[in-house]
């Protein structure tokens, strides 16, 4: 019989938390849960028992949500932070851009919190398999991210946060400076006169997209050259910055929010995460797994599954947890290539990363890749978006984009 997964509420006012064990009564077969009145009381009940979930208030006398919730990162990393708030516009801005895996806000029902919930442990089930886990405890020799970048995480945790801030940081660095003047004047972003500053090129982009260029820089800033090299890794970084624009368009294409389109770009630049880590610790596995994809014609990511035991969605997803990503882009990492899995029934950013990415591959990515499998149009049609992807084409086709480079 599986274990029960442990979920600790906590909430200031009593009847919040009578409510939510009202609501959540019928679980108590699947989740074993307590609920406590103050954050105080929350670490001294984590200090002695593990919990799978915490649930937290954001605003709370003495410790508040945010502030138990850092606690709980750095003492208890393995836990899945919740914040469960009327507050989300405070919330979206400072401090708990680093320590909140996800947002929930009040009132909610008890249907979507056991949804988030469940998705969230799922996930992590998922990400902590025994062949996942092995890898990413070998990682310590993955080029790591430079120090500038968590300087700009910083910088961009403050409510006062400003792209002048984060652009005088990043010229300080030349790689990441230029790295970010090189795609905010691509062809790709349709501009008509050069960046050469790089806060107007901050400005441009957006703090999401920014942030998330950094990430990947970070990834491949230490790569040997011929390693760049032999997997076409400039390739594959246009591609991923290219998957972003245009998973962005789309979600603004649905009449998805601004900030909803700006983590669709974030996750569309992170999605591949995964290739750098297997590019890097299991070099001949993976061109192995490139030459049985094409050979056989199946996706590439089954052919890794067969050789290395994990996909690079998988590896993906595992890191940019460990990073402390929110779940929506981790979940676009781990589930770019087969989205039903992740239990959307809806259009989501998931959905907007995965059309992006097989567009791309269709109509331009040339990245030293495998075979790769057009849509998957029964998933677009039980979402009720088959319809909808001529219109997505349409959004990519007037882009000016360059020739690919194809491996022999």
């Amino acid at each position: 019989m599986e274990e029960k997964k442990r979920i600790l509420f906590v909430d200031d006012d009593r009847s919040v938390l009578d409510g939510l064990r009202r609501m959540l009564y019928r679980m108590r077969r699947q989740w074993k849960m307590e609920f406590v009145t103050a954050a105080s009381d929350a670490l001294k009940v984590m200090a002695h028992t593990h919990y799978d979930v915490i649930v937290s208030d954001l605003r709370m006398p003495g410790m508040d949500g945010i502030e138990l919730l850092e606690k709980v990162r750095k003492k208890y990393p393995d836990t899945i932070r919740f914040m469960l708030s009327g507050y989300a516009e405070q919330i979206a801005q400072g401090r708990a851009a680093k320590c909140v895996h996800q947002y929930i806000s009040k009132p909610s029902s008890a249907e979507y919190l056991k949804k988030m919930v469940s998705r969230a442990v799922d996930l992590r089930g998922r990400l902590k398999s025994k062949d996942v886990t092995k890898i990413i405890s070998s990682l310590r020799s993955l080029p790591v991210m430079p120090n500038v970048y968590q300087e700009v995480i910083d910088v961009l945790a403050r409510p006062d946060c400003s792209s002048r801030q984060v652009g005088k940081i990043i010229a300080r660095d030349i790689g990441m400076s230029s790295k970010i003047l090189q795609v905010v004047n691509s062809a790709f972003y349709g501009r008509s006169s050069n960046i050469v500053e790089p806060i107007h090129a901050v400005v441009y982009l957006g703090l999401k997209t920014v942030e998330a260029l950094i990430l990947t820089q970070g990834i491949f800033s230490k790569l040997p050259d011929e390693t760049a090299d032999r997997f076409f890794v400039s390739a594959l970084q246009e591609h991923c910055v290219r998957v972003g624009a245009l998973a962005s368009a789309i979600c603004l294409s649905e009449e998805m929010t601004e900030e909803q389109a700006e983590v669709a770009a974030m996750a569309g630049i992170l999605h591949e995460a995964g290739k750098m880590i297997l590019i890097t610790k299991f070099p001949d596995e993976c061109e192995r797994a490139i030459a049985i994809s094409r050979r056989h014609q199946i996706p590439l990511y089954e052919a890794e599954r067969d050789i290395i035991g994990v996909t690079h969605a998988e590896l993906g997803g595992c890191l940019l947890d460990l990073w402390g990503l929110p779940n929506t882009i981790i979940e676009s990492a781990t589930f770019h290539h087969e989205p039903w899995f992740c239990g959307d029934n809806e259009f989501s950013i998931v959905s907007a990363v995965y059309a992006a990415n097989v567009l791309d591959h269709q109509l331009c990515c040339g990245c030293g890749d495998g075979w790769f499998e057009n849509i998957n149009n029964e998933y677009l049609e039980q979402l009720g978006i088959a319809d909808k992807w001529t219109k997505w084409k349409r959004i990519y086709l007037p882009i000016e984009i360059s020739e690919p480079e194809y491996v022999g």
